[in-house]
């Protein structure tokens, strides 16, 4: 246990005076990271709110289903209700439909209009919801294939422009995230080989006298990890941050733009999973940046 805990104060030691010698290049690492992993968990979030906006347009958008004349709305409902993806069927008979039209034309005399045509020329209709946005279309084909169906009529404009959108942002942070996290590397990178170079003449001596390089170049991975871990809990609070100014900006707002905000600070997904995300994402460009590093001095020292 004490040569454990004696080792332990060794790597500390030796991390904690890389990062002293780094100076301000160690500011240079972090701020790059901190950027990189702000812009990466501001995308998550907007891609996780757009997934929530289309799953609560799936359940309040509707399906029209109209019926064949001798088709009864009430007899069709269960077989519809047994669909798997529908959340509601709701029945509207011909008799109600054709009191509804008669009452939006305004003027027109239900009793004349009915003696007229002699027969109510509308047939049942159901309006079906759906348990999620992305079920509309195959829910539609399916109850189009029922027998007894006539038409089946829904509107998905808005939902494909949000999917449109949601793609928009998914592949515009991909790139930006990408080309980031190679700058990140790459200043780690340099901000290690710097360290190195300042300490070359102590690495020597410590080749001298036995030492390994996996000894000798450890201290300067876990600077890697510092440096990833500090910018993900700098970029996790600007986040944080962000979310609740945006959240007293518009609590004077409509209430479908404080519905939408709710939902994202309510998002379980914000709050638990984003920190893991962020910081396991630091941690990995940290590595990933002094290894390189410290692979090129141990290959060009050996």
């Amino acid at each position: 246990m004490s040569i454990f805990l004696t080792k332990l104060d060794y790597l500390l030691r030796e991390t904690l005076l890389g990062i002293k010698r780094g100076g301000w290049m160690n500011w240079a690492a972090i701020s790059t990271v901190a950027v990189l992993l702000f812009l990466f968990g501001a995308s998550l979030q907007t891609s996780w709110q757009l997934e929530n906006i289309l799953g609560q347009l799936g359940s309040q958008l509707e399906i029209s289903v109209y019926l064949e004349q001798n088709v009864a709305g009430i007899a069709m409902q269960p077989t519809i209700e047994g669909i798997t993806g529908v959340a509601s069927v709701q029945v509207i008979p011909k008799d109600q439909a054709w009191q509804n039209l008669l009452k939006d034309l305004g003027d027109v005399d239900p009793k004349n209009a009915t003696a007229q045509l002699g027969v109510n020329p509308l047939v049942d209709e159901l309006k079906v919801r759906a348990n999620n946005s992305d079920r509309l279309p195959e829910l539609a084909k399916k109850i189009e294939q029922i027998q007894g169906v006539n038409e089946v009529w829904y509107t998905n404009e808005v939902v494909d422009r949000l999917r449109q959108l949601r793609q928009a942002v998914a592949s515009t942070s991909s790139v930006v995230v990408i080309v980031f996290t190679l700058v990140a590397i790459a200043v780690i990178m340099t901000t290690i080989r710097l360290i190195v170079m300042a300490r070359r003449l102590e690495i020597e001596i410590m080749q001298l006298v036995g030492a390994t390089a996996n000894w000798i170049y450890f201290p300067f991975v876990l600077q890697g990890i510092f440096f990833g871990i500090i910018g993900a809990a700098i970029a996790y609070t600007m986040l944080v941050l962000g979310l609740n100014l945006l959240s007293g900006v518009i609590v004077n707002q409509p209430e479908l733009i404080k519905s939408l905000t709710l939902g994202l600070t309510t998002d379980r997904r914000v709050q638990y999973f984003l920190p893991i995300i962020l910081f396991s994402f630091g941690g990995a460009i940290g590595i990933s940046g002094s290894l390189i590093a410290v692979r090129k001095f141990s290959i060009t020292s050996a």
